[in-house]
């Protein structure tokens, strides 16, 4: 079976909507939409994904034990990060269309009052939903990228902490979920329309494009994220803290950042003889503005 390829990455949305989709209805997702999010992680998808960490024991201790934080999206620094954009103008369109012919109605009429009850009402309904997913959901944010500059910088402590990366395919193999791609984009995702019926299922799907999109200001992250719900966080989530802490597969490899103090290299040496896990360091490029990956521990073949 083949697709189109997509060179434009379009692919990204598709997924999103494919992967959406299962999460609303699991038993409804057939066998195509299967395949195809099958070929796109195997053809499109990066190989690697990458998760930055400041030096903390905590930090490392996590990684080794194979696990990871997921945290709820109210803590994360993006400000419109899962903030919905209600779009009023297209939701009042909508509800012109309940009238006869389309007529619609007056502005002041006892139409429009009820209008105005009604859409005041499903919109505390939608915040009262969308605030109960958000205090219950846990997100782990990872990258495409190994060797950013800016994300060294804002993620691992000024280049002194360290890097984990992961093989994509068996994070699903493993641990039967998958990452998804941040989707980088001028507009916001915004709600056109208040079901009448409560669907719980279009709720879903839009609040799952809403966590899959951000500001291009923050495409250099070249984001990927692990959504995990309130069924898999259940009584491991940590009221305290607004988060979870998840099984996670073993690293492939840990990269220490060009700052790394020498307790940190030698805490992971250690690990990473232990784990046959491949241990990398990077370093200044000498001529570029540019960081270079050099090879400490190497126990995978394919590494060159």
């Amino acid at each position: 079976m083949s697709f189109q390829i997509d060179e434009n990455e379009n692919w990204k949305k598709d997924l999103i909507l494919l992967l959406a989709e299962s999460l609303c209805d699991i038993e409804s997702f057939n066998k195509s939409s299967a395949e195809k999010v099958g070929y796109y992680y195997s053809c499109y998808a990066p190989a690697f994904l990458y998760k930055y960490y400041s030096d903390s024991s905590l930090n490392f201790e996590t990684i080794t034990n194979n696990k990871m934080w997921y945290s709820a999206p109210v803590h994360f620094n993006d400000v419109f990060d899962c903030d919905l954009l209600v779009n009023k103008e297209e939701i009042i369109e909508c509800f012109k269309e309940l009238f006869p012919d389309s007529r619609g109605f007056r502005v002041g009429s006892q139409a429009w009052r009820e209008f105005q009850s009604f859409y005041q009402q499903s919109l505390k309904e939608l915040e009262k939903t969308l605030d109960g997913i958000k205090s219950t959901i846990g997100i782990s944010c990872l990258s495409e990228t190994f060797d950013s500059l800016l994300m060294w910088a804002h993620y691992a402590n000024n280049h002194s902490g360290f890097c984990v990366e992961y093989e994509l395919i068996k994070i699903n193999k493993e641990l039967n979920f998958t990452p998804v791609p941040v989707i980088y984009s001028k507009d916001r995702v915004s709600i056109n329309s208040i079901s009448f019926d409560g669907d719980q299922n279009s709720i879903m799907k839009t609040f799952t494009e809403c966590l899959t999109s951000k500001s291009p200001e923050w495409q250099y992250e070249k984001e990927w994220r692990i959504i995990r719900d309130d069924k898999v966080c259940g009584d491991r989530w940590n009221n305290d803290k607004n988060g979870a802490l998840l099984d996670m597969i073993k690293p492939r490899s840990i990269i220490l950042g060009c700052m790394a103090n020498k307790e940190l290299e030698k805490r992971a040496k250690a690990y990473c003889e232990d784990n046959q896990v491949n241990l990398f360091k990077m370093v200044k490029d000498e001529k570029l503005f540019k960081l270079n990956k050099y090879g400490i521990l190497i126990f995978d073949d394919e590494i060159i």
